[in-house]
């Protein structure tokens, strides 16, 4: 006898053996048993899930000759015992059983010399006439609607069975007619359990991560890893390893995928292009391994966020040493390293040298730990503009870049910046107009200098003390006293005496904090914060009488553009332009 392969010696021979499926065959053997057939089923899945085998078995369900009736348990096509109907119909040579391929068969032709004319004449000897239609997405739309009405309403004793792996190519017209079984992929670890079965009938030795490596390399198809074992089996013989799994079917183990997240961890592309290199000698498909990394970093990301064994079927690793090499990510991290091995793997299918690609993607992927994540940028940028606004130095942030060892190159930028904004004092910040209108005064620098020399120091307290004031006052929920003290054009602290300046255009303002509750409550603010009695004075600008104020608006644009003067020379604005190749655009006064 001519050697049958296993994916063909093993299909199943009861609903039971359908590995994966087990809720649809229960669905038809209950539907069977309980005499609620329905005259035509739409079988739809991935390739090699159990569609046709299922298909066949309901066929020999219907007509197992050693029942009266249809029967969920038919006998088994192998046995010696079994009837004629059921060897005929799983070696598809059954009268009564037609086997269509849809992909040999589109035309309307076809269709009608095959079923229409045929759907009349009644079973040669089997209780129920059965059309198993393959493919059925790859008939043309004529056929189909030559199928419409014999689907809807076939003869008695006809029943349709449809199998697709793309059901959204069937019409709806059809679909409506059928009921909808959905085949799903099939887990690892149940592919493993029965290629064990396999082997250990086949008299085969072979170990558990072998095991694993084949059903990871079926893909979810439990006939693609059956053709796998057969490819190794040839290559080993009896008695197979890990390595040559590996070498027969070209997939990166374990070791290999260790190496290549270790060599990005550490930023050693001299490490990547050798496990590349390896692996062009060796003749491996540089696109299965790019889709094995993009598994393995699968695997890695769900580690971080969720730890869920059960969701780490596809890896061929074990769950401690996927936590090891999880910790050296952030979840950041390995989201990006996904997307843009993603797009490398889909470049490899017209590359013209695929090497290269790989090559490249993979440095890329060491090269993107060195760089800032936006959202990092722009929350420094907010914290340098609240800086500018408050007077407050910048906090520091923690890059989420940066790997356990802290010896990544974007941390070093971090800090570098960081440190930056922490040696800028506050003071060199602008605080109120008049800092501002100082800071580009047209007098000789010496001269300015020596004398604003003796108020600088209580310029910096002062500013310090409008934020703590501010707070205080926010807590005793008086914002109303807040915005009038925004409004004041100058504050110092002179002494123990706070003095509040403010143009003849705020003049309402001042007003306000003037009154007797507000000035009690500002005055007991000051102490709480000044821990000392300190006085408040009152005062509108000299040289302004209220009756010929200056126009709000000239004010206001002669103030902005010292204040934008004023940030040109702060040291800490220049940093930051140097740092992120910036400009000053626009100047928000506080």
């Amino acid at each position: 006898m001519s050697y049958q392969v296993i994916a063909r010696k093993w299909r199943p021979q009861k609903f039971e053996d359908v590995t994966g499926q087990e809720i649809l065959t229960q669905t038809l053997q209950n539907s069977i048993t309980h005499d609620r057939l329905h005259h035509a089923y739409l079988f739809s899945g991935a390739r090699g899930v159990g569609k046709t085998t299922t298909a066949r078995l309901v066929a020999r369900a219907l007509n197992c000759h050693k029942y009266d009736k249809p029967t969920p348990t038919p006998c088994a096509a192998i046995d010696e015992k079994a009837c004629a109907s059921c060897r005929e119909i799983a070696e598809g040579r059954s009268m009564d059983v037609l086997e269509i391929d849809a992909a040999s068969n589109t035309g309307i032709d076809n269709v009608r010399d095959v079923i229409i004319n045929n759907i009349g004449v009644r079973p040669a000897r089997d209780r129920y006439k059965v059309f198993i239609i393959d493919e059925v997405h790859m008939l043309s739309g004529a056929a189909f609607n030559a199928l419409l009405k014999t689907i809807e309403e076939p003869p008695p004793g006809v029943v349709f069975i449809m199998a697709t792996t793309d059901e959204h190519k069937v019409p709806e017209t059809i679909t409506s007619r059928c009921q909808l079984f959905e085949f799903r992929t099939i887990a690892t670890v149940k592919i493993a359990e029965r290629l064990k079965l396999v082997a250990k009938a086949e008299k085969i030795s072979i170990s558990d991560d072998a095991i694993r490596e084949i059903a990871r390399a079926g893909d979810g198809s439990m006939r693609d890893a059956q053709s796998a074992l057969d490819q190794v089996i040839s290559f080993a013989g009896d008695k197979i390893k890990t390595e040559d799994v590996e070498k027969a079917l070209g997939i990166a183990g374990a070791d290999v995928l260790a190496r290549i997240i270790n060599g990005i961890a550490e930023n050693k592309p001299a490490e990547a292009l050798t496990i590349v290199d390896d692996l062009v000698m060796r003749g491996h498909n540089l696109r299965n391994f790019c889709r094995d990394v993009l598994g393995h970093l699968r695997d890695l990301l769900i580690v971080k966020v969720s730890g869920d064994a059960k969701l780490l079927e596809s890896s061929s690793a074990q769950t401690d040493a996927l936590q090891k090499q999880a910790a050296l990510f952030s979840e950041s991290d390995l989201v990006r390293f996904f997307h843009s091995l993603a797009e490398t793997e889909a470049s490899l299918k017209d590359a013209a040298n695929p090497r290269y690609q790989v090559e490249v993607g993979l440095v890329k992927l060491m090269e993107m730990r060195r760089l800032a994540p936006l959202g990092d940028l722009v929350g420094r940028i907010a914290e340098l503009e609240s800086a500018l606004r408050t007077g407050r130095p910048p906090v520091e942030r923690k890059s989420p870049q940066s790997a356990p060892d802290g010896s990544t190159e974007s941390k070093g930028r971090a800090s570098s910046v960081s440190g930056s904004n922490r040696s800028a004092s506050p003071s060199a910040i602008a605080i109120s107009v008049d800092e501002a209108r100082a800071a580009t005064t047209s007098e000789p620098p010496s001269e300015a200098s020596a004398r604003d020399a003796s108020s600088d120091t209580t310029s910096k307290i002062a500013g310090s003390l409008i934020d703590q004031l501010k707070s205080a006052l926010e807590n005793r929920k008086k914002k109303l006293l807040v915005v009038s003290l925004d409004a004041a054009a100058r504050v110092e602290l002179e002494g123990d005496e706070l003095s509040i300046e403010f143009s003849p255009a705020a003049k309402h303002s001042r007003d306000t904090l003037a009154k007797s509750d507000n000035a009690k409550i500002l005055r007991e603010v000051c102490s709480e914060v000044c821990e000392r009695d300190i006085g408040i004075r009152f005062s509108i600008r000299n040289g302004e009488s209220d009756d010929a104020p200056i126009s709000q608006a000239e004010d206001e644009r002669r103030s902005k553009q010292n204040a934008r003067q004023a940030a040109a020379h702060n040291p800490t604005v220049q940093q930051v332009l140097r740092t992120f190749g910036g400009e000053i655009v626009d100047v928000k006064m506080p």
